[in-house]
């Protein structure tokens, strides 16, 4: 592994977490990005980083909208393929949505570099049409999940009339993958080109990345060379989205995995409204206590502690440990 001590962690109000780096020796093979100062701006290749989530083995990144309009409006077609063959990159399946929007629209979603697989959806709409802010079913709008391990897609239009025929001033079609949370239909999406310029001309889109090209856990460990969980306390688990693997912290810790003392324990008695303790909290390594003061009793977990008469005959009292994974 290589690990500069001198490295860069933040482009701009973005932070830079290992695996990823920008100067040499401050990266993991394949996690190398730019920090271009001057626009204050984050790259991984040629593709604007907007963050990086280390536990999930995540990146929001932009990607240009495609589009396909009549002569009046833009250039008849626009769009760009995007490939991240070679790197250890994959369309997120679980965050991301292919998504259409026009009324003269057929999107078709190309997502291998030799035609074998492709999806796609249709959105017509006329006068008549009722439309709802919010609603993506294909009334001006339209969506569908993808594959999982998909590493590159290209999108091509097809229309019914060449957005010719519309009742209200809808010259085109857009097209993009985007992170499904961020994107919600809008009725003024469909006004000639408002979306596209209210966007300028870009989406969020959600990467997943992993370590080890086509070793999983199993493997990864017997090469302690090369095995990216570096922290104590932290463990392997297989990546859900292509091949590989990534590294976690251990229940009742926090940080970085893949640096070593990057991992944390976390005093869950700072965090009372994450870790519930009614009674005396004690911090842990990766875990707490909570009891009940002396003179009361009860399971502090659940509820505070009753005082009790010093002749009871239940005057025990007990510590409790808890699981510290946040509830």
């Amino acid at each position: 592994m290589a690990f500069g001590q001198n490295c860069t962690r933040r482009c701009s109000n973005i932070d830079v977490p290992y695996p990823f780096g920008i100067e040499p020796d401050c990266y993991r093979d394949g996690f190398d990005l730019s920090c271009n100062e001057t626009e204050s701006k984050l790259y991984l290749g040629n593709i604007e980083v907007i963050d990086i989530d280390v536990l999930n083995g995540q990146a929001r990144v932009y990607k240009r909208i495609s589009w396909d309009c009549n002569n009046s409006v833009l250039t008849p077609k626009h769009t760009i393929p995007m490939n991240l063959t070679g790197w250890p990159f994959t369309f997120s399946d679980t965050r991301n949505k292919f998504t259409a929007i026009g009324c003269d629209t057929i999107a078709l979603f190309v997502g291998a570099t030799n035609n074998s697989y492709s999806t796609g959806c249709v959105s017509i709409c006329n006068k008549n049409t009722t439309f709802s802010d919010g609603s993506c079913s294909g009334a001006g709008c339209c969506q569908t999940s993808i594959l999982p391990g998909l590493q590159y897609f290209n999108i091509t239009f097809s229309s019914f009339n060449g957005h010719k025929d519309n009742s209200w001033d809808n010259p085109c079609s857009f097209a993009f993958l985007v992170d499904g949370s961020w994107y919600s239909f809008r009725t003024t999406d469909l006004n000639e080109t408002d979306f596209y310029d209210r966007n300028d001309g870009r989406v969020p889109m959600v990467l997943d990345w992993s370590i080890g090209d086509d070793v999983g856990c199993e493997e990864a460990p017997q090469n302690l060379t090369s095995y990216a969980c570096r922290s104590n306390n932290s463990f392997c688990l297989n990546a859900t989205n292509g091949i590989g693997y990534l590294c976690n912290c251990s229940s009742g810790y926090q940080g970085n995995p893949y640096v070593e003392g990057g991992c944390e324990d976390i005093n869950e008695c700072d965090y009372p409204n994450n870790y519930t303790c009614h009674g005396l909290c004690t911090n842990l390594p990766g875990n707490y206590s909570c009891a009940c003061p002396q003179g009361t009793r009860w399971d502090p977990f659940l509820s505070a502690c009753h005082s009790y008469s010093s002749s009871s005959s239940e005057s025990s009292s007990f510590i409790f440990l808890h699981d510290s994974s946040p509830f």
